[in-house]
């Protein structure tokens, strides 16, 4: 099978790291702001943050949280267990080699140098993850932001939905929630076992 992967928020653990240094520069550099909605969504979104602040947050905090976010647990070990059995991993990925403030796909590439695990594959600036993973022929997606997930919905490819407890539900008949790289690997087997 043909698997994709995100990076932020399958890979490394970008997104609570996100929200808490998102939260103390709001709140503890900018006054006491806090966000303007319960839900976190990014960052420069759920603030009422004005261009200044958010570039100053991406010099202060995203660069150090994208070079230093730890991995999720099990990642590597699941993809060398997958790889055995003879699938295809590929990083489907929307970081931007050119966002505005700075090249994400710098760090993204360092980060996956250093897991040590050789994907068969990595896109950056793939904002319609659907159609990519078409063209590649992926038959699994894990994805864990909402907006990637609604586009899957529907689709005939199985989208593992990695759902931070804050985010919201979607629900299809091809989109699981899972919580850990193990319901990955668990997950894969259960299709293997249809085929």
């Amino acid at each position: 099978m043909k698997i994709g992967v995100d990076f932020d928020g399958v890979i490394i653990d970008t997104e609570r790291n996100l929200k808490f240094w998102a939260d103390y520069y709001s709140y503890f550099k900018l006054n006491g702001m806090t966000r303007k909605t319960g839900r976190y969504t990014a960052q420069e979104k759920c603030f009422d943050w004005n261009d200044e602040q958010i570039k100053t947050f991406y010099k202060k905090y995203y660069i150090g949280i994208s070079k230093n976010a730890p991995f999720l647990p099990g990642v590597k070990e699941v993809c060398e267990q997958l790889k055995k059995q003879g699938h295809e991993i590929y990083v489907i990925t929307a970081r931007e080699s050119n966002n505005g403030q700075f090249d994400e796909t710098i760090y993204a590439k360092r980060r996956i140098k250093e897991l040590g695990f050789e994907f068969d594959g990595i896109y950056f600036d793939v904002f319609n993850k659907p159609e990519k993973c078409r063209e590649l022929g992926i038959d699994i997606m894990v994805d864990d932001g909402p907006q990637n997930v609604e586009m899957f919905a529907g689709t005939e490819i199985l989208t593992l939905y990695f759902k931070d407890v804050q985010i919201q539900n979607i629900t299809a008949p091809n989109i699981k929630k899972i919580d850990t790289w193990m319901d990955i690997y668990l997950e894969v087997q259960k299709q293997m076992k249809k085929k």
